[in-house]
C-alpha cells in the first residue's frame, strides 16, 4: 500500500507554489501590479463615463462606436489578466490574505467591466439590422462579428440597462461572494485520514481525489468516510451557498424573460437545445457499456458491486500503478513527441518555465485548472500530482488547454471567447495521444495495456455517467428551488436519486455519495451554471477528432488547429459543419464517437477475461 503524504514526491519545500508567476507580475503587492491595476481602473473609468453618453448607435456614428468597442475589448483583455493572475495565487494558497483582498478587490473591476458590456450591449442590441452589418463590417471589428453578434442576442434577453447595472453592482457582495465563501471554506478544510493500524493524518479535502485512486480499499474507504465528515461539518454553510446561486439566478432569469434555467447554459455553451438533447439521448441509450465495464471492474477487484469510493480504484495488475512527478511529466512528454511535434514543444516550453503547480500542499485548493493570458501569451497549469494515474492524465488534459490557448495567442481577445463545449476538445485530444501512444508501443505488457484501458474505461464511465449524474442532479436542484430553500437533506437525497439513475446496478446501492455536490466546485462557480454537459459534449467531440486524427495521421493536424482557431468565432454546430463536415443535431456523430469506447471495452474485456 502507498498512501503519500504532503512532502514525499520531491525533496523541494512544500509551502510555494511550483510555477514562475513572474511574467504576470512580480508580486501582488509590486510596483508593476499596482500600476498596471491604476491604469487599468483609469481607463475604465473613462469609458463608464463615455458609453453611457455616446451618441445612438447608427449608420453615422458607427465609426465612434467602433473606437469605444475596441477600448472595450482592450479593458477585457487586461481584466482577464488580473483574473487569471489573482484566480492563480488564491488556488495555490487559499489562505493568503492578500490576495483574497485582491480578489475582492477584482470582484468589484469586473462588477465595473460588467456594467460597460450592459451599456454596449443594449445599443448593439437595439440598432437596426443594417447599422449591425455595417458596424461589424467595420475593419476593426469584421473579425470580432460572432462574439458581437452573440452580445446581441444576449439582449434581447436582458433587463433594462439600469437593472443590469445595479445587478452588476450587486453580485459583488452577493452571488459572486457565496462563490467566494465556498472557495475559502473548500480550500481550508481538512479531514481526517484514519487507515486501521495507521496513525492518522490530517489532509486537505484536495488530496482525496487521489487518495481514492490509491490501490489499497482501506486508504480509498478512510479518504472518503473521512472527507464525508468533514463535508457534513459544513454542510449547511455550503447548502446556504448553492440555494443562494441557484435562487438569484431564478430571480434574474424571471426579470430577464428567460423561460427555462437552461436557456443561459445553453447560450454559454454555444450549442441548441437539440444538439443537447441528441447527445444525451445517445448517451443514456448507450449507459449499458460503461456500466458493463464497472461490473468487470468489480469482479477483477475481488467485489460483488463497486463502491462509489472505488470508482477510481487501480486494477491490481502485479505494477505499482504510482509515478513520480520526473516519470508522470517524461511519459507525457514522450508521447507528445512520438505523434505531435508541436504540441510536444509546447509542452517543453511549460515545463522548462514552470509554468505547472503541481505538488500537493497545505491551503492548496481542490481540483485542477488551466489558465491563460491573452497578454502573455501564456497558460498556468494547476494541478495537486500525487502519483495516480489519473494525475498523469490531468497533465496531459491541462496541457492540451494551454495548446489551444497557445494556438489563439495571435487572434484578438474577443475572438478566441470559445465556449467551454469546444474548450475541452484539445485537452481530451492530448489525452488520447497520451493513451494511444501507450497501446501502440509493442513493448506495452499486457499488464500495463490493462491499466491504460482501464482508465481509458474509467474516464469515458465519467463522461457517460458521472457528468450526466451532475447534469441530472443540478436540473433536479433547479426545479426544486423555485419551491424554496433546500435542505441539507434534501440536497443529498437529489445527489442520491441522480446517482441511481445514472449508474444503475452497477454501484452499491448502499455505499453511494450523497456529499458530493457539497465537494464538486463546479456547482459553486457563478460566472456559468451547469458546468458539466460541456464535458461529455467536448470529450464526445474530440473522440470523434481523434478517430480522424488516427484514420488521417499528421495530414489531419492542419485541419485540428484550424478547427481550434476557430473555436471562438461560431457556435459549435458551425465549426462541427466547416471544419469536419458532421451535423452535431444527428445522433450518427455521437453514437460514432461511443464506437471507440466500445472497442475500448472489447480489448479490456478480451484481456481480462
Amino acid at each position: 500500500m502507498y498512501a503519500p503524504t504532503m512532502g514525499d514526491m520531491t525533496n523541494e519545500p512544500q509551502d510555494r507554489a511550483d510555477w514562475d508567476m513572474s511574467p504576470y507580475f512580480s508580486s501582488v503587492s509590486g510596483d508593476d501590479y499596482n500600476a498596471f491595476c491604476a491604469t487599468l481602473q483609469g481607463d475604465m473609468q473613462a469609458l463608464a463615463a463615455e458609453l453611457p453618453f455616446a451618441p445612438k448607435l447608427a449608420t453615422g456614428t458607427c465609426g465612434a462606436w467602433s473606437a469605444l468597442l475596441l477600448r472595450l475589448e482592450d479593458a477585457s483583455a487586461r481584466a482577464e489578466h488580473l483574473s487569471s493572475y489573482l484566480g492563480c495565487l488564491g488556488a495555490a494558497d487559499s489562505r493568503d490574505a492578500v490576495v483574497k483582498r485582491e480578489a475582492a478587490s477584482l470582484a468589484t473591476t469586473l462588477a465595473t467591466l460588467d456594467k460597460l458590456y450592459v451599456t454596449a450591449r443594449a445599443a448593439i442590441g437595439t440598432c437596426d439590422e443594417a447599422v449591425f452589418e455595417t458596424l461589424t463590417s467595420d475593419d476593426e471589428l469584421a473579425s470580432a462579428r460572432y462574439f458581437i453578434g452573440r452580445l446581441r442576442t444576449q439582449a434581447k434577453q436582458s433587463m433594462a440597462p439600469e437593472l443590469e447595472s445595479l445587478n452588476a453592482d450587486l453580485s459583488v457582495n452577493g452571488l459572486s461572494a457565496w462563490g467566494r465563501l465556498y472557495d475559502q471554506v473548500s480550500g481550508t478544510l481538512e479531514f481526517s485520514l484514519e487507515v486501521p493500524g495507521e496513525a492518522a493524518k490530517t489532509l486537505p479535502v484536495s488530496m482525496t481525489r487521489s487518495l481514492l485512486e490509491d490501490a489499497d480499499p482501506a486508504v480509498r474507504k478512510a479518504a472518503f468516510d473521512g472527507s464525508a465528515v468533514a463535508w457534513d461539518s459544513v454542510g449547511d454553510t455550503v447548502a446556504a451557498s448553492l440555494n443562494a446561486i441557484a435562487g438569484t439566478r431564478h430571480t434574474l432569469y424571471a426579470h430577464r424573460g428567460i423561460e427555462h434555467f437552461l436557456e443561459p447554459a445553453l447560450f454559454d455553451a454555444g450549442i441548441s437545445r437539440e444538439t443537447l438533447d441528441c447527445m444525451l439521448g445517445v448517451v443514456r441509450s448507450r449507459q449499458g457499456l460503461p456500466q458493463a465495464y464497472l461490473g468487470r471492474k468489480a469482479k477483477l477487484l475481488g467485489l460483488e458491486t463497486l463502491a462509489f469510493s472505488d470508482l477510481m480504484a487501480p486494477l491490481a495488475t502485479g505494477q505499482d500503478t504510482r509515478v513520480h512527478w520526473e516519470e508522470g511529466r517524461e511519459q507525457v512528454q514522450s508521447a507528445f513527441e512520438a505523434s505531435y511535434p508541436g504540441l510536444a514543444r509546447l509542452s517543453e516550453r511549460a515545463f522548462d518555465e514552470k509554468w505547472i503547480d503541481y505538488k500537493p500542499r497545505a491551503g492548496k485548493r481542490p481540483g485542477g485548472f488551466c489558465s491563460s493570458s491573452h497578454i502573455t501569451g501564456q497558460s498556468r497549469i494547476f494541478m495537486t500530482f500525487n502519483g495516480g494515474m489519473g494525475d498523469v492524465q490531468t497533465l496531459a488534459h491541462e496541457l492540451g488547454h494551454a495548446f489551444h490557448s497557445y494556438l489563439m495567442r495571435e487572434m484578438r481577445p474577443w475572438a478566441s471567447e470559445y465556449p467551454m463545449t469546444l474548450a475541452e476538445t484539445a485537452s481530451t485530444f492530448a489525452e488520447n495521444v497520451v493513451t494511444s501512444a501507450a497501446l501502440k508501443n509493442p513493448q506495452t505488457s499486457r499488464e500495463h495495456r490493462i491499466k491504460i484501458l482501464d482508465q481509458r474505461l474509467q474516464d469515458s464511465s465519467a463522461f457517460l455517467l458521472n457528468i450526466p449524474m451532475r447534469f441530472d442532479f443540478e436540473c433536479a436542484l433547479y426545479e426544486a428551488r423555485k419551491e424554496g430553500e433546500l435542505s441539507v437533506g434534501a440536497l443529498k437525497e437529489l445527489m442520491l436519486d441522480a446517482q441511481r439513475k445514472n449508474y444503475g446496478p452497477s454501484l452499491d446501492p448502499s455505499a453511494l455519495d450523497p456529499w458530493f455536490w457539497a465537494s464538486k466546485l463546479h456547482f459553486y462557480i457563478t460566472e456559468v451554471s451547469f458546468y458539466n454537459f460541456p464535458y461529455t459534449f467536448g470529450y464526445l467531440f474530440s473522440l470523434g477528432i481523434f478517430a480522424r486524427f488516427l484514420k488521417e495521421g499528421a495530414d489531419f493536424l492542419p485541419c485540428y488547429e484550424e478547427l481550434l482557431r476557430f473555436t471562438g468565432s461560431a457556435s459549435a454546430e458551425e465549426v462541427a459543419m466547416k471544419t469536419l463536415g458532421v451535423d452535431l443535431e444527428k445522433p450518427d456523430f455521437w453514437n460514432a464517437s461511443i464506437d471507440l469506447v466500445e472497442q475500448d471495452w472489447q480489448a479490456f474485456e478480451e484481456l481480462t477475461s
